[in-house]
């Protein structure tokens, strides 16, 4: 059994004992006693932290998609095949040309083919709605067109998020990327311009 220590006689020191109380809340608190001229170049230094603009990610880290539905469905292309995005005014369709060609379009001064990859992406083949646009992909130059009934945003995401598509994709898989957190279906544009370019 530990010896009980005597408690010392004579007055309580309330004052110290407040300074010490305060002290220690202090302490815990993560306090410290610093002079005007510390705390001046603690602020300074954290402004400029904060002001710096964003690290980049590494090169690859990053994926860049404009999203498009195409038959109530959400699909993305990685936007450095995008070429451009057009409303579709006229469309002449190729009577017997293999799927995934659709048909022609007259676009800056030239004819521009253009495929519906509904049936490649397991999608009913019925008739498009009004706000038909036409996805323009191409590396160095424009290689074809891409039916799509409506196009979505930009968006950035870790190249991570995107996983490989899940067993039950009705898709032709060599076209697939992926699919990202929110279930759209990201494409291999790299792979379409390979085989249809």
């Amino acid at each position: 059994m530990a010896a009980r220590r005597k408690a010392p006689r004579g007055p309580v020191d309330w004052a110290g004992i407040r300074q010490r109380v305060e002290a220690a809340g202090r302490a815990v608190a993560g306090e410290t006693a610093a002079s005007p001229e510390r705390v001046r170049e603690v602020l300074e230094e954290r402004a400029r932290v904060l002001a710096r603009p964003p690290a980049p990610p590494p090169a690859g880290d990053t994926l860049e998609l404009i999203t498009f539905a195409l038959a109530d469905e959400l699909y993305a292309f990685e936007s450095r095949y995008v070429v451009e995005v057009f409303r579709l005014a006229d469309l002449s369709p190729l009577p017997g040309a293999r799927p995934p060609v659709f048909g022609v379009t007259a676009w800056r001064g030239g004819l521009l083919t253009i495929l519906d990859l509904r049936p490649m992406l397991g999608l009913s083949v019925g008739a498009l709605n009004d706000l038909n646009r036409v996805i323009v992909l191409g590396e160095e130059r424009p290689a074809f067109g891409i039916l799509a009934d409506a196009v979505g945003q930009l968006i950035s995401l870790p190249a991570s998020a995107v996983r490989d598509p899940p067993e039950g994709v009705a898709a032709e898989r060599e076209y697939l990327r992926g699919v990202t957190g929110d279930a759209v279906l990201v494409l291999d544009a790299e792979t379409l311009l390979r085989i249809h370019a």
